[in-house]
């Protein structure tokens, strides 16, 4: 074993590069999660306002600024050799190594020393995070967080008083991305972890315990104490609305801003079946394999306590989306590498055939796509596509091409070539066919995403507008877009519905977002007389109007 590290180790870092950089670099920003935060990260680069986020000219109170400050950095320092978008993802890259990182020393720390890859390998395979990750959102930072806690944790009873250190840094990480939520799942987590098993009721988890409460509390102090003093009421909308608001429903509070909550539940139990694949499936096949020693691990205790608790929270609360699920991820790696150290001979050579014959069939259907696009044949494929992405222009790149031929050709040769009988390739051999998919979009296919994601079109509102043009009145312009007419326009504009009394406004020009299949609905105007000067219909859904109003004749 000892004479395979090397190769384990030079195995991790290939898979993390090809795993990471594909979708971070040479695009635009994304709808609709990643639009919006661009946009509070363009609003930090250009103003050097940390403490209040501030969307389209107006505060933005979801979350906190930990992750909108790190891209604001990343952005000012790399801009000159990147383009900006790319240059602010950069902030991906730290807080993805950082969960990698911490994932990895938890692993050896509860499972032994060889089993200090296999928890970074299982994260980087699981289905749920694969867009997620390479987006620029906060939820990014708030796994790092969660995967830099549980490392504290697993070492608690090694050393309590640098693991109380780490915890409580972990634990400051998830409240400065996202507030309440994260800190308030692990700290059930940790407060149940010695009620229900032996192995944690020891005095130096306890102490850990304690330290971790010291060190989280500058992350605690700082952002409130500062955004307090700015702006009370401010502090009142982030912390009813965006934290208590979102949990319980804002009906509950007696809050005039409910910031677009909404009392939809998500059953986060039915999105755990394929959002931690494979790390699920890896444990239930240890635990069938060793069900009287594996409850008995303490990995396994503190991240299957740990999943169950995100699982049972977040199904309670009153708002849920599929994105909320990412925090399940760190601790599913993490019982995953428990599963994943029973694997067999046997496992790993069916897993090779398996994965050989799926991911090369998609692989094979990527690459005739990719020459639909270009070349319209087969037409029923190119038809296909066209009716998904009616904006699609497809763009040939000989260095998209380059990549994606080496990177091809690097994976056939890894699963033709390599010994089909150790255990753990049984895992690399998935989490490489998904990264491979992934790289493969993101080169040869990035430009017919782009079409449908990208909202760089708007750049021609600024075409429609003179210099002089003054305040511009806006109605049902959603957050991402706001967020893209900023950057790609230079519009921020003066939202109507935030005094839905008020029928008309000082603005001689009016943004109006619609349904694009239902522009003949007519549009609620303001008083006088308006003109249509400028449309563009993004993705064929949204359809957005520019108005103008008409001169009051004398």
């Amino acid at each position: 074993m000892t004479a395979t590290k090397p190769n384990y180790a030079l195995i991790l870092t290939c898979l993390i590069a090809v795993w990471m950089l594909p979708g971070l670099l040479v695009r635009t920003p994304w709808k609709a999660d990643e639009a919006y935060t661009f946009g509070l990260v363009l609003h930090m680069v250009e103003t050097g306002d940390y403490v209040v986020p501030t969307l389209g000219g107006e505060p933005f109170m979801q979350k906190p600024p930990l992750f909108f400050v790190t891209a604001a950095g990343f952005a000012k320092a790399l801009s000159p050799v990147l383009d900006f978008a790319s240059s602010a993802r950069m902030a991906n890259v730290v807080f993805l190594g950082i969960t990698l990182l911490f994932l990895g020393l938890a692993s050896r720390s509860l499972y032994g020393e060889e089993s200090g890859w296999l928890a970074p390998l299982i994260f980087m395979g699981c289905i749920g995070q694969f867009h997620n990750t390479h987006l620029m959102i906060t939820d990014v930072a708030l796994v790092a967080g969660f995967a830099v806690t549980l490392y504290g944790l697993a070492s608690a009873n090694e050393n309590p008083w640098i693991a109380g250190i780490w915890t409580g840094t972990g634990l400051g990480i998830t409240f400065m991305t996202k507030g309440l939520l994260g800190p308030g799942l692990l700290g059930i987590t940790m407060l149940l972890l010695p009620i229900f098993f032996r192995n944690w009721r020891t005095g130096a988890y306890f102490i850990s315990l304690f330290v971790a409460a010291i060190a989280i509390l500058p992350w605690l102090i700082w952002w409130p104490l500062n955004l307090y003093n700015r702006d009370a009421e401010l502090f009142k909308q982030w912390f009813l609305d965006n934290n208590l608001g979102r949990f319980i429903g804002p009906q509950h509070l007696g809050r005039a801003n409910p910031l677009g909550l909404d009392n939809n539940r998500y059953n986060f139990f039915v999105e755990a079946l394929w959002f931690t694949v494979p790390a699920l499936p890896l444990l239930l096949l240890a635990t069938w394999k060793n069900r009287r020693v594996t409850i008995r691990q303490p990995g396994v205790q503190l991240s299957l306590l740990c999943l169950l608790i995100i699982l049972t929270v977040l199904t309670s609360a009153r708002n849920g989306r599929s994105l909320y699920s990412m925090p399940m991820l760190a601790p599913a790696a993490l019982f995953g590498a428990w599963g994943a150290s029973q694997l067999t001979e046997r496992f790993a050579i069916h897993a090779r055939r398996i994965c050989l014959a799926l991911f090369g069939a998609l692989i094979g259907l990527i690459w005739i796509g990719w020459f639909a696009q270009l070349k319209g044949s087969p037409d029923f494929i190119f038809q296909e596509l066209h009716k998904r992405f009616p904006e699609m222009m497809p763009h040939f790149s000989l260095g998209a091409l380059i990549i994606a031929l080496l990177c091809s050709a690097g994976w056939l040769a890894w699963m033709l070539r390599q010994k089909p009988n150790v255990p753990a390739y049984a895992i690399v051999n998935w989490t490489s066919g998904l990264a491979m998919i992934y790289l493969l979009v993101m080169t040869l296919w990035l430009p017919l995403v782009e079409s449908n994601m990208s909202y760089a079109h708007l750049a021609s509102l600024k075409n429609a507008l003179p210099a002089d043009h003054g305040g511009i009145a806006s109605r049902s312009v959603g957050e991402p877009q706001r967020a893209m007419l900023h950057y790609y326009a230079g519009v921020k504009t003066e939202r109507m519905e935030l005094d839905r009394k008020k029928k008309d406004t000082d603005c001689n020009w009016l943004l109006v977002q619609s349904e694009f299949l239902n522009q003949e609905k007519p549009v609620k105007m303001p008083l006088g007389d308006w003109e249509e000067v400028w449309r563009d219909v993004h993705s064929g859904k949204e359809l957005f109007r520019l108005y103008r109003r008409a001169p009051t004749k004398q």
